[in-house]
């Protein structure tokens, strides 16, 4: 008898449906597995033979052959123990097949009979349910994962025995399904931010108060226009850079960007999970799933851990980064090579890994912030301290990023000293987190309304930037002017529209007036560039 038994494995960002052959015939007791399986399946024999052995079967002296179909694609993860030991079962008449038709399994057994966290278990899961599997088996310890997942009956287990017993009839196993929340992601719902999220439910991992975990815009003193840079920045998901003098608050205004971002939709939640889960970190740590994610990677960071790669091509910190902020401290640090392959993904929106006979697409839709002083000693162009620096030294420092990675960020803003009656306690507190967020909310509400599917404005095509960035003849005119006379690239005007366009849907203008787009010329001066003071 020749059972059959469904899995599924891992291939780049998406997952391929495995059927698990069993064939057991006469001959010398051996047990072969083909179908293209890695060392870890191959290793699979060993456990599944002392599993069925500590779960009270007898494991069959006779010749096994497991096909794992289809036959030409790599089969990676210990997940395919417990497929492999229910179809030997199946096809020794212990199990019904009907009993484990239509049904997945996935799941890595101890010599014991235990049976241990799949691993990639979101991402496996989400795939089989991309599939039409509704039914699955799953170690227990892979629950905490799938709360987010609706429309899925879950059996989970801890041990061999349990599925043998659910399968033959004798004890069963109580299914577990996740029911869709209506609610999830409104738009009047903020999501948690930080890394020490606490709670392991569902409501645990949303509804936080963000400024409780990132910190409130109020507590950076003065700044305001930058304030204001990063509520553009967030409304429209346009790529922000600082420029500035040590101590000015740059990496303090950025770690509170999270916290103005709109919330997480269910969708953007499994996304996020799923690059997680294949990075191999647990989904629900650190801002992962409790809210939007925020990567802030050394400036030693190797250009494979920036854009993803290696023997087993995984997602690098641009995709662990998605539907969250990158955050690029001391920009002209990173190596080179790092940089320059952020270009590709800035326009894209995603990832290519290529290897030999492998290609993977990661998605990393992030916003991009980068930090950097105007000179190696930072105080290029400070009323109050004094550069070191030799003019050799500030361009080939300035050199270290390059024209066309700075021509692909949409905002650039001069953070200067903060000055000491701003640091007074009788001083205004300025913008907080609050303030902020009514305006993202606003914009972010107007971008839903204009395009479907639904499109930032900082993601919008020439076409849709025609489109929905007319201007009108007063706007049209100041443009010009600014194009002839800073020598801004097509790409840079177009970016200004899109800009401009975002300003207006904060303030709930329907038009770009002149304000809008002369404000929008403003972060992209070539003097706020140089840290020679704001425009």
């Amino acid at each position: 008898m020749i059972s059959s038994v469904m899995t599924a494995t891992l291939c780049g960002f998406g997952t391929e449906l495995i059927r698990v052959e069993t064939d057991i015939t006469q001959g010398l007791p051996q047990l072969s597995i083909v179908g293209l399986p890695d060392m870890t399946v191959r290793e699979s024999k060993e456990r599944v033979r002392s599993a069925l052995m500590s779960a009270g079967h007898n494991f069959p002296l006779r010749r096994i052959t497991v096909n794992l179909s289809p036959a030409d694609t790599k089969k990676e993860g210990s997940h395919f123990d417990l497929p492999i030991a229910v179809g030997i079962l199946i096809a020794s008449d212990v199990i019904d097949p009907t009993q484990a038709a239509g049904s997945a399994f996935l799941g890595e057994l101890s010599l014991d009979g235990a049976l241990n966290r799949a691993e990639y278990g979101v991402a496996l899961v989400l795939g089989l349910k991309e599939k039409g599997v509704k039914s699955m088996f799953i170690p227990e310890d892979n629950m905490d994962e799938m709360i987010h997942i609706d429309e899925v009956s879950f059996f989970p287990a801890r041990a061999l025995e349990q599925v043998i017993a659910h399968l033959s009839g004798e004890k069963s196993i109580v299914p577990a399904v996740f029911h869709a929340d209506e609610d999830f992601g409104a738009a009047g719902e903020r999501s948690g931010c930080g890394s020490d999220a606490g709670g392991t439910g569902a409501e645990g991992r949303r509804g936080r108060d963000p400024s409780a975990l990132c910190g409130d815009f109020s507590e950076v003193r003065g700044q305001e226009r930058a304030k204001r840079a990063f509520q553009i920045c967030a409304a429209g998901r346009h790529d922000l850079a600082l420029y500035g003098p040590p101590g000015s608050g740059k990496s303090m205004l950025a770690s509170r960007l999270p916290s103005i971002l709109p919330p997480l939709t269910r969708e953007e939640v499994l996304e996020v999970a799923k690059v997680y889960n294949i990075a191999g970190k647990n989904p629900y740590d650190g801002r992962a799933v409790c809210g939007r994610p925020f990567r802030a990677p050394h400036h030693s960071v190797t250009a494979t851990a920036l854009v993803g790669g290696g023997n087993r091509p995984r997602p690098g910190e641009l995709s662990l980064a998605h539907r969250g902020v990158l955050f690029l401290d001391e920009l002209p640090e990173f190596g080179r090579h790092a940089l320059e392959m952020l270009r590709q993904p800035l326009e894209d929106r995603y990832i290519d890994l290529s290897r030999v006979g492998h290609r993977s697409r990661y998605p990393c839709e992030f916003l991009l912030v980068a930090a950097m002083n105007p000179c190696p000693c930072g105080y290029y162009g400070d009323p109050l301290q004094e550069c070191r620096c030799t003019e050799y030294q500030r361009r080939r420092y300035a050199s270290r990023v390059s024209g066309p990675l700075l021509d692909r960020i949409d905002l650039h803003v001069h953070v200067g000293r903060v000055e000491y009656v701003d640091m007074n306690d009788d001083a205004p507190l300025g913008s907080s987190t609050s303030d902020l967020y009514e305006g993202v909310i606003r914009a972010y509400a107007a971008q839903r309304e204009r395009l479907t599917p639904f499109t930032y404005n900082g993601d919008l095509s020439p076409k849709d930037t025609e489109r929905c960035c007319a201007l009108d003849s007063d706007a049209e005119r100041i443009l010009k002017v600014a194009y002839t006379a800073y020598g801004f690239s097509a790409r840079q005007s177009r970016k200004m529209q899109r800009v401009a366009r975002t300003i207006a849907d904060i303030e709930g203008s329907a038009e770009i007036l002149p304000a809008h787009i002369t404000e929008a010329i403003s972060y992209r001066r070539p003097k706020d560039i140089l840290g020679e003071g704001e425009a």
